[in-house]
């Protein structure tokens, strides 16, 4: 960025307007000058008038807001300051400029303007305050903060570092410059530098206290494994060998046992074999018996069926005289039936002719009565039309009398309301002027609310004002106070580190561990011995007595209370700079909270300005609205006079316009009223001469009806009087349907007696049939069965049986035979199966015999495997224990070697953050 023309106008003492061109070639060919002068003469206006033109604030006056500004000239009315500037992409002009109402000096003060433009073809980029200062930051990539820093220092700022000490220059250059992140970045280096080395020692500590086995001790461990792995196969060989043997006998005196056992069985299975024998005999004769179970069976169905043929015909000869006796019975029985059916027929034949002569009798006077009937209801209905008609006619002349009366009414309202008439077409003029009236009317009732809003919002604009500036105050305090604690801080801090510094207490302390460390491993037991006290148990061994080292009574460890003292004094220091840090965010966020009251204090009075203004728009607005509404209301007043309205309501015009509407409906409905009651009237004359006319003609044909029906009247009185001699009351249908019903019943009297006599006769027919059938298979069947009791005779022998007789006592169910036969099954089974695994287990006897594994007892061999056994548990044990131990060696050399590798590790961790220590070593202006 390049600065080429500074302009102002009233800055300061500065009064009048003032132009610097730095593109001059005095300023251009020596490139470097400065600006010199006494107290006063401007030349801090000078840098003031670059910074407010860029960011519209200067480093002493913070922002020049609506609300206050002390920058401009006294006794002037406006001031600005414009810089023109070059960069990478461009040239531009940027101008901020303030005034007082009207450019008076002792105006209001108005809010400010500011813009950039491009210095070459002047476009206007930006115009508002905040979007300038976007674009000044991306055209020249600096805020005002970074502005300050690095192309301008405050007044008094440099100075303030020069005098003073040089512990202090730190925090002045740092506030004057902004660098205060650095060193928050060296102490977190620092820190960060303090763990690794701190990681760095703890894995060293914890390489040291990994014990691993000397070689030689490693070489004895594995030689014993060797021989005690050696012994160990040994010894299991033998004790295999006792093992096997003592098998072998235990085998041996298995088989005698099971060889007795198996004798023992045999015995018992004799016992229930001999118990089963007469079950056995039984079982033998059924099994000779079932041998004839199909001759028998055929023969005994046989016998069955002869037996039960002969009862059936014994039944059947003792029941076919009583069927033959009921058959003559129903045969009398269908003839007496026949005879009263066709006497029942004979009477309905004689009676026909007199029924028929009746019924047309009864046809003629039931014609008769129809007629009378319907003549009586047609006469009775003309007559009350008739009569409804002269009631119609009498209506009729009541409701035009009506009418005329109601036709004089609405006569009198037309005149009397003439002038509403001229409704019709001055209505619509007179609405629509209406609709103007309502519209203003709406008009200044938003008027008056937008008035009384304002007055509310001018309230409230003044309350928040004072309620900020108050606010501006307050952070003022605390920023205050928040660099008062600040500054203790730092002196607490430099007083407890004296004329050191942290990283000297640091330093000296890792020494003193790491001799402290290396000490240690020279001590070894010597250092041990030192530490042992009379009286007292020695950690190692216990004893309390110490006769290498009596009256030693362990001296202090200087090395350990010096790094105590050190740890202590190192621990306060960084608690003193962890809360040095607090306090500079507190001093941070005290300077945050200013800069926002100081903003909010700038908004709430230009809010304020604003609230004023739109109150004074909105009173003149009203005025005018009000008088535009008298003007119109005196328009419609003028042409509302004729119709009686002389005052129009403002605050009910709706209702007066409704009012209007209803006059000229009212009129408009009369008329039409007096229209239609002129036609009602015609039609209720009309009415009138009709109902007359059709009274006279109902009233001629009436008569002759009745005439007519006086006639059949006598008619129908003479064709009673003829029926009644020749039939009486009787009625012929019901006559005819009693005649139809007898000769119905006694047709069904004489089916169901023929039926039952067809039913007896086929009975009888039936009975004597089978009798004869019976008698037939009977004959048949004899012979058959004489011939199979003799080839079942004839078959008992050979199977061990004299008669039948004897052969029945044989017989056994079926289920109590199957019985039988599974028992039977299970005896033989049994003793084939026990006699295989005698014969098995004699031979496998002879077998182990044979095979003479050793000549001792088994009390002998026992004992002697035992103790194999007990030796073999022990040397497992030991050489379990010796793996332990080497597995544990190797163990802990695998972790010597990673802790090794991450002490390297470490160590190159250390290295880079010394490297990056380094710069921080001296910071910008502070040591740590």
């Amino acid at each position: 960025m390049r600065i080429l023309q500074v302009r102002f106008k009233n800055l300061n003492s500065l009064v009048g307007e003032w132009q610097i061109d730095l593109m001059h070639p005095a300023f251009a060919s020596d490139g470097i000058f400065a600006i010199t002068g006494p107290t006063g003469a401007g030349k801090t206006t000078i840098l003031d008038a670059i910074c407010l033109s860029l960011y519209g604030r200067t480093p002493r006056l913070n922002k020049v807001t609506k609300s206050g500004n002390e920058i401009m000239s006294r006794q002037t009315g406006e001031c600005f300051a414009e810089v023109t500037f070059e960069t990478q992409s461009g040239r531009y002009r940027c101008h901020w400029s303030q005034h007082r109402a009207r450019k008076k000096p002792n105006g209001e003060l108005q809010a400010p303007k500011h813009e950039i433009a491009n210095a070459d073809s002047g476009e206007i980029f930006e115009s508002k305050i905040r979007g300038v200062a976007d674009q000044i930051e991306s055209a020249t990539g600096m805020d005002f903060d970074r502005f300050t820093r690095s192309m301008l220092l405050a007044q008094g700022g440099f100075a303030a570092f020069l005098q003073a000490a040089p512990d202090d220059r730190a925090p002045i250059l740092e506030q004057i410059t902004g660098t205060e992140i650095y060193s928050r970045i060296s102490i977190r280096v620092h820190e960060r530098r303090r763990g690794e080395r701190e990681k760095l020692n703890q894995l060293q500590a914890e390489t040291a206290g990994i014990v691993i086995l000397e070689p030689e001790q490693e070489q004895e461990i594995g030689q014993a494994l060797e021989t005690k792995q050696k012994e160990e196969t040994d010894l299991a060989a033998k004790s295999a060998e006792t093992g096997k043997a003592i098998a072998w006998l235990t085998t041996i005196d298995g088989l005698k046992t099971e060889i007795i056992n198996l004798a023992d069985e045999a015995s018992k299975l004799q016992g229930d074999i001999e118990a089963f024998k007469p079950d056995r005999e039984k079982l033998g004769r059924a099994l000779s018996a079932a041998s004839l179970d199909g001759a028998y069976a055929t023969l005994t169905a046989i016998r069955k069926q002869q037996a039960h043929d002969r009862a059936g015909l014994k039944a059947e000869e003792e029941a076919l005289p009583g069927l033959e006796s009921f058959a003559r019975q129903e045969a009398e029985a269908l003839k007496s039936a026949e005879q009263q059916t066709a006497r029942t027929k004979e009477d309905l034949k004689s009676a026909a002719p007199a029924l028929q002569k009746v019924r047309f009798l009864d046809q003629k006077l039931a014609d008769q009565k129809k007629a009378v009937s319907e003549g009586d209801a047609v006469s009775e209905r003309d007559a009350a039309k008739i009569d409804a008609d002269k009631k119609a006619l009498i209506e009729a002349q009541k409701k035009r009398s009506r009418a005329q009366e109601t036709l004089a009414l609405v006569d009198r309202y037309i005149k009397a309301h003439a002038q509403d008439e001229w409704l019709i077409s001055g209505l619509a003029g007179v609405e629509e002027q209406f609709g103007g009236l309502i519209s203003k009317q709406k008009e200044i009732v938003q008027k008056e609310a937008d008035q009384e809003a304002s007055t509310t919002a001018r309230e409230l604009a003044t309350k928040s004002l004072e309620h900020c500036q108050k606010q501006s105050g307050i952070r003022k305090q605390e920023l205050e106070d928040a660099s008062k604690q600040l500054q203790e801080g730092k002196d607490g801090l430099r007083q407890l580190l004296g004329d050191r510094l942290l990283r000297e207490y640091r330093t000296e302390k890792d020494t003193l561990l790491r001799e402290m460390a290396f000490l240690t491993k020279i001590a070894e037991l010597e250092d041990h011995r030192a530490k042992l006290e009379d009286g007292k148990p020695c950690p190692l061994c216990g004893a309390t007595e110490h006769p290498f080292a009596e009256g030693n009574v362990p001296i202090p460890d200087e090395t350990e209370q010096k790094i105590d003292a050190l740890t202590r004094l190192i621990s306060k220091a960084e608690d003193q700079e962890s809360a040095i840090k607090q306090r500079e965010e507190a001093e941070t966020l005290a300077r945050k909270n200013l800069t926002k009251a100081e903003k909010l204090e700038s908004a709430a009075a230009n809010d304020k300005k604003a609230a004023e203004n739109a109150l004074a728009e909105v009173k003149d607005g009203l005025v005018k609205l009000r008088a535009d509404f008298a003007e119109r209301m005196q328009a419609v007043s003028t042409k509302l006079l004729p119709l009686g309205i002389a005052e129009i309501p403002e605050t009910d015009i709706s209702s007066l316009i409704q009012s209007l509407k209803a006059r000229l409906k009212a009129w408009q409905t009369q008329v039409k009223k007096k229209a239609d009651i002129e036609k009602q009237i015609a039609d209720i004359d009309s009415e009138v001469n009709r109902l007359d006319a059709v009274i006279e003609t109902q009233s001629t044909a009436l008569a002759e009806k009745l005439e007519r029906l006086d006639t059949l009247k006598k008619e129908l009185a003479a064709g009673s009087k003829a029926r009644n001699a020749l039939y009486g009351d009787k009625n012929p249908d019901d006559e005819e349907r009693r005649l139809n019903k007898a000769v119905s019943d006694a047709e069904a009297a004489e089916k169901q007696v023929r039926e039952r006599h067809n039913e007896l006769q086929q009975k009888s027919n039936t009975a004597k049939a089978h009798v004869e059938s019976l008698k037939k298979r009977i004959d048949l069947r004899e012979p058959e069965r004489r011939g199979l009791e003799t080839e079942f005779s004839a078959a008992l022998a050979p199977v061990g049986f004299s008669d039948e007789e004897q052969f029945l006592a044989a017989v056994l169910p079926s289920e109590y035979r199957a019985v039988l036969t599974a028992r039977a099954k299970d005896l033989d089974e049994r003793q084939t199966d026990l006699k295989a695994r005698q014969k098995d287990r004699e031979m496998r006897l002879t077998t182990e015999m044979a095979r003479k594994i050793t000549d001792k007892s088994l009390e002998e061999l026992e004992p002697q495997f035992k103790e194999h056994q007990e030796v073999l548990k022990q040397l497992r044990d030991i050489i379990a224990g010796l793996k332990h131990k080497l597995s544990e060696n190797i163990a802990a050399k695998e972790r010597i070697k990673e802790k090794q590798t991450a002490i390297e590790a470490q160590k190159l961790a250390n290295l880079k953050m010394n490297q990056l220590a380094q710069p921080f070593r001296v910071n910008v202006f502070k040591l740590y």
